[in-house]
């Protein structure tokens, strides 16, 4: 191998989002073993993840797709300070980072004798909304007598809910942000599928229009638990002419508790597709996302499957950056609980061949230590293009 130094990336091709790609492994297990969980080594400490359904590689390729539309779509007008979270769009989000976390911990902050009166709040809420529609429109003349009937049972439902809840109904709404998660914003994005096809065509061109919308749904349907970590604001707080400013200074990760959920829903009609990330967890990957908690992948990462595809994102984009010229086989080992494996050398050799022949580095070399291949590491000449 020759000592070509590793190059910084200007192939720029699809951005991603960083904190998952360092999370997420894949899984494909028996039926019968999900809810599945794994452990990885994050922030300087072991968490655990845990997903109750497959989450393959193109699992996560979707949802790649489906954010750099969302970026794309969100950075359009945007020029100044574009690839840098000191751009407006991503200042504005990273100072609602607490709510994210204030909302990750309602919990702890909800009152004990509140929980119990939080469905029958929704229900009102929903009631209330309903009831404004209704007495819009409301004319009993051009209306059946059993639908009167109905609408009159429906407003006597809201009576009792309101007399039910009485004496919490301050409170609730108090904390109704925490409740419906109303504070924390949700995201959509609209798409054709035809244009994310041809976009995309490296990995479409073999496939119809109906995989794609079954690998949309899959993906949907995916919950997940785990500490997900977020970009959060280091603010500098000050006085100047009397008033106090409070400034940006710099950025840094907090954890937030994500239980059994997905990272978004999604609506499919013919070629249009609309994804809507109104979860907690899709709400926290598009703050990631559009703060630029990012990495850019090549095009040639669309060749990639399987094993291949999960050490290019998880270890030469995360770990080492655009510098990675070696790869310590125990990282490998560890990542993805290889021991149980003992063909595992076949497949780590394989997905360096695939990386390989999709254009993303020039070689490699497995240099084993001591006669045993845990113990070596992998040493790669980066491309030069």
């Amino acid at each position: 191998m020759s000592n070509t130094k590793p190059y910084e990336n200007i192939n720029k091709f699809m951005i991603t989002e960083r904190s998952l790609n360092y999370i997420l492994r894949p899984v494909q297990v028996r039926s019968q073993n999900y809810p599945y969980t794994y452990s990885i080594e994050n922030m300087d400490e072991t968490i655990s993840v845990t997903v109750d359904s497959a989450w393959t590689p193109y699992n996560h390729l979707m949802l790649d797709f489906i954010g750099h539309e969302l970026h794309s779509k969100a950075y359009k007008n945007i020029h100044e300070n574009r690839n840098n979270w000191k751009n407006n769009g991503s200042q504005d989000l990273l100072m609602k980072a607490g709510r994210l976390l204030r909302y990750s911990e309602r919990e702890n902050i909800i009152k004990e004798e509140l929980k119990p009166m939080i469905p029958k709040y929704k229900r009102y809420e929903q009631i209330l909304e309903s009831c404004s529609e209704l007495e819009k429109s409301y004319n009993p003349n051009l209306l059946s007598e059993d639908k009167v009937e109905m609408i009159k049972k429906f407003y006597q439902e809201k009576n009792e809910l309101q007399r039910e809840l009485h004496i919490y109904l301050k409170d609730l709404h108090e904390i109704r942000d925490l409740i419906f998660g109303d504070a924390i914003g949700s995201a959509e994005v609209k798409f054709k599928i035809s244009a994310v096809m041809q976009r995309y065509n490296k990995f479409f061109k073999k496939r119809r229009k109906e995989y794609i919308k079954k690998l949309l749904r899959n993906t949907s349907e995916v919950r997940f638990t785990l500490e997900y970590p977020i970009r959060f604001p280091i603010i500098d707080n000050n006085v100047k002419n009397g008033e106090q400013q409070s400034i940006i200074k710099g950025v840094t990760l907090r954890k937030l508790k994500i239980e059994e959920d997905k990272c978004f829903n999604v609506e499919v009609d013919g070629d249009n597709v609309k994804v809507i990330f109104n979860t907690f967890f899709g709400r926290a990957y598009v703050h990631n996302l559009l703060t630029l908690n990012t990495d850019w992948f090549e095009e040639g990462f669309l060749n990639l499957d399987g094993y291949a595809a999960a050490i290019y994102r998880s270890f030469f984009v995360i770990r080492f950056g655009n510098k990675v010229d070696r790869i310590p086989i125990k990282d490998l080992v560890d990542y993805f609980g290889f021991m149980k494996n003992s063909y595992y050398p076949a497949v780590v050799e394989k997905a360096f061949n695939d990386i390989k022949n999709a254009g993303l580095i020039r070689d490699y070399k497995v240099v084993v230590n001591g006669g045993k291949f845990s113990k070596g590491y992998i040493e790669i000449e980066k491309s030069s293009k």
